[in-house]
This record gives structure tokens, sequence and C-alpha cells, in this order.
């Protein structure tokens, strides 16, 4: 019997593998977070539309996904945390040669914290501590009779925050002295400008510490000095530094992505409406190191109450790129399930046919105006009036403000669909 059997048997796993090897192996599809074209676009919305795309590619036959796109863009730790902790411990020391009466050596410790500070005002939360280090190297400075050299760190420390009282000042009568009068000359005197602008516009904004509004925006009455400057992009990255104000003078500063992996770099170029050779190099260079052959990225923008989604794939053996069909879903994202699960259903059944060919450079959407978008103003230090700031703030204020909470259009539930599995044409 087993004699009989076993040719059987060899026979019949011989036919399954040459089955099996004449089969097409499924392709494998890696999906890059979606950009944002703009800052009313919800934070998050193109990691989340992103993570739902892969899952209708996992769940159909005939695609084997390759990587997460919610994990691709998770917060990373955060870049200033050594920065602002080296600039701490210089404080420290610069105190307590202070306290040793070894001044040149305390102004030293000092320099050197300041520029830490520098270097990590993005993540300043307080700028109470930048100032306190402005102001303890202006005592040193009086102290060791370069007046001239204090009165200037002085000025530069209460830019930074006006009205805040000084710890340092309450030590001495004399100090304090000068301080109020160094404040009420500084509140009299000619002020500059800051323009803040950001790539993609929409970013909020703060300079001191104070959330103002978005991007572009106009800052102005500010007082002359060193100003730490922050926007929040759309991705959650935090960009911002110190700028410095000249009185009746503009300084302008742009905050935009920093990132120098294929994927920021990618995201960086979308979100300026940019299709462009440095998208797809970076695009190969995603796709390759996945072990891709199909890379599928885009971007989002607003499309009245909704939100659009202009996307491309890319065949990464032959560098063909197709623009996929056009899709719109709320911001929520609430129905997007049903567009991705017919978007895949058509690249299932098609292959590449379903997209058009695409030449760069070129805009990522044709729809989207993102031109002549007006700039708002407000003052140094004080938040638009209520109405503006709402907006500006990307806050929906249809509701008014019981409670805080805007209250949502109402919508009806969505009916229920059959989803059958999704299977690839031979």
């Amino acid at each position: 019997m087993k004699k009989t059997f076993a040719p059987i048997l060899a026979a019949v796993v011989l036919c399954s593998t040459l089955v099996l090897a004449q089969e097409k192996e499924a392709p494998k599809v890696a999906v890059v977070p979606f950009a944002a074209l703009s800052g009313d676009v919800p934070q998050r919305a193109g990691t989340k539309a992103a993570g739902m795309l892969s899952n209708e590619l996992k769940n159909a036959d005939g695609f084997a996904l390759i990587g997460d796109a919610t994990k691709a863009s998770a917060p990373h730790e955060d870049p200033y945390k050594d920065a602002l902790e080296q600039a701490r411990a210089a404080v420290e020391e610069a105190q307590d040669l202070r306290a040793k009466r070894k001044f040149r050596a305390a102004e030293e410790a000092l320099h050197k914290a300041l520029a830490a500070y520098e270097k990590g005002a993005p993540g300043l939360t307080d700028v109470g501590e930048y100032q306190d280090a402005w102001v303890l190297l202006s005592a040193i400075q009086y102290l060791t009779g370069r007046d001239e050299d204090g009165a200037r760190s002085l000025d530069t420390a209460l830019a930074l925050a006006p009205n805040r009282e000084l710890p340092l000042a309450k030590t001495s009568a004399l100090f304090t002295r000068v301080v109020n009068d160094a404040r009420a000359a500084l509140m009299k005197g000619n002020k500059g400008t800051l323009l803040v602008e950001s790539s993609p516009m929409g970013a909020a904004v703060t300079v001191d510490g104070v959330a103002l509004g978005s991007t572009p925006l106009q800052v102005n009455d500010v007082p002359p000095g060193v100003h730490v400057w922050r926007v929040q992009l759309p991705s959650g990255e935090a960009i911002g530094g110190v700028a410095r104000i000249e009185a009746k003078k503009t300084v302008k500063v742009l905050g935009q992505a920093t990132g120098q992996d294929p994927e920021s770099k990618m995201l960086a170029t979308l979100s300026q409406n940019r299709l462009d050779q440095g998208v797809i190099d970076a695009a190969k260079q995603y796709a390759q190191a996945a072990q891709a052959d199909l890379l599928i990225f885009g971007a989002l923008s607003r499309e009245g109450k909704n939100l659009a989604l202009d996307s491309f794939v890319l065949e990464t053996k032959s560098g063909a790129l197709k623009r996929l069909p056009r899709s719109t879903f709320d911001t929520e994202l609430l129905s997007a399930g049903m567009e991705f699960y017919n978007l895949v259903g058509s690249l299932a059944k098609e292959g590449l046919k379903v997209g058009t060919d695409t030449r760069v450079p070129g805009p990522v959407s044709n729809e989207f105006k993102g031109g002549g978008v007006k700039i708002a103003e407000v003052r140094y230090g004080q938040l638009p009036k209520a109405a503006e700031s709402a907006d500006l703030l990307g806050v929906d204020t249809a509701a008014g403000d019981k409670g805080g909470t805007a209250q949502k259009e109402e919508r009806k539930p969505l009916t229920p669909k059959k989803r059958t599995p999704l299977k690839r044409a031979n």
C-alpha cells in the first residue's frame, strides 16, 4: 500500500508546485501617509487616511501589504530636549559661579546657556526661563561695571515678556529701579514686525509662548529684541527658533519640515502642491527600502466641508507613475472607508489601468487653489478678537461658546453596505 500511494502523492505535490509557480506573485504594496496641502486639514488625517487605505489593501486578494502607514509617521522623540537640558545645566552652573563671585566664568556659562536655548527654542514651553537667563547675564554685567552691556542684556530680556515680574529684580532695590526704567522705555519706544509663514499654510503660531493665530500671520508692535517663535505643522512637527526684531523693521520667518528621510522629503514637497522629480526619487528610495513593487502616496486638501484626496501609484520597477481617481469624503473620514474600498476594488480588477499617466513636474492637485491667501494681523502678546481668533486657530464657531464645544452638523447614519472580498483579475 505504501508503494502504491507514494508515486501518486509525489505527483500531486509536483502538480501543486507547478500550479503555484505558474500563478503570478501578488504585488507588494506600500502606502505613504498623505501630506496636507493646507493647515485646515485636520492633524493626523493624512496618517489615518493612509492607514484606512492600507487596511483595504491588506484585506483584498491579490495584494501583499508592506509596512503600516499608521506607524510610519509616529511621533518622534523631542528633538529639542537635549539642547534645553544643556541650557538649564549651564544656567545652574552660572548661578553657582556667581555665588562664588567668579563672574567671568559665570558669564561664559550663560553665553553657552543662551546658545543652547536658541537651539532648543521650538521645544521651550516656558519663555520665562530663557528670560531669566538674560536677566542673570545683565545682573553680572552690571556687577562688573559694564553698564552698557548690562542695559542691552536687560532690554533683550524684557522684550521676551515685558509684563512678567523678574524674580532676580526682587533681590535688589537698585536693580528693581533699573528694571522698571528699562521696561518703561521699552514700552514707549518704536516697535518692529514679525511675519510668520509656513509650508503648508495654516499652522498654529505662538510667539514668546502666546498663541496668536495661524500662518500666514503678521505680528505687529513687537518690542525690539529676541523673540521665540514656533509653528505647529499639520504633521505635528514643531518648527521654530529665535527671531531678532529691530524697531521699524519687519522680520520674516518660515516654518517647514526638516526631515531628510525619503518620507519627510516627499511630504515637504507634496504639501506645497508640487509633484517633481525630487518626490519621485524619494518615492523610489522609500519603495526600494520597503521592497515594495507599488507605492501609493498623495495629499489631502479641503473641498468645501469635505476632504479631497489626490493620490498616485508608482510602479517601482518601470518607474511608471499613475494618477488615481480623486476621492472625496467627510473630515472625520466616516465615509472614507467605502471610498478606499472602491479604489482598491478598481486596482484589483484593472491594475494600473485604473490610473492616468502623469508627468512631472506638475501640481499634486489641479483643483487646489492655495494662492492669494490673506495675511492675518495681530498685536504682539494679544489674541485676536474672539470671532477672529477662533477662525485663525481653526476652531469651529458655528455653535457659539457653550461649554467651549462647537455643535457638529447633524449627519444621517451611514447605511451599512455589504462588502465582499476583492479579488485581483487574472
